[in-house]
């Protein structure tokens, strides 16, 4: 993916403890053709700090405000059940920000869970062609609806 964002990229941020994954991850998005920035972390405590501009992620031209989160469930920490916490009590990011959860993992109590907790979708995170199929809907119900809105995201600052 690329290291500089560009006017028309959409930056992604991919949160899985597992390098492999996340690098399937990217590779599935980049074959999607569509204008991508994407930025993994490998935590729970990372994804926050992301998505909150605080400490090493505060400069917002490095590292922007993602329109689209990609979450893994399971990972050490702060997980994503975590993650999906800290943006329910956050409500200027629950408003803001686009977040799907990724999982290996389908058990409906886990998936009921979830969107209790305030994730948007849900998606299998093993099988590229799906997501690429996903992400290429999420981008044109995006595009169609709010595009500018959504780039004016990136001067979102979460206390």
């Amino acid at each position: 993916m690329k290291t500089e964002l560009s006017q028309k990229d959409i930056p992604i941020l991919v949160v899985d403890d597992e390098p492999d994954q996340a690098l399937f991850i990217r590779d599935t998005l980049r074959q999607t053709r569509i204008p991508l920035w994407v930025h993994a972390v490998e935590s729970g405590e990372e994804a926050i700090a992301y998505i909150s501009g605080k400490g090493k992620f505060a400069d917002r031209e490095k590292y922007p405000f993602p329109l689209l989160v990609l979450l893994d469930l399971r990972m050490p920490g702060i997980g994503g059940f975590g993650v999906l916490r800290w943006v329910g009590a956050n409500p200027v990011v629950k408003q803001n920000l686009n977040l799907v959860v990724l999982s290996a993992a389908q058990s409906c109590k886990e998936v009921e869970v979830v969107y209790e907790l305030g994730a948007q979708l849900f998606w299998s995170k093993s099988d590229s062609n799906a997501l690429q199929d996903r992400v290429r809907v999420w981008h044109e119900t995006w595009t169609s609806n709010n595009r500018e809105q959504a780039m004016a995201k990136n001067l979102i600052s979460v206390n």
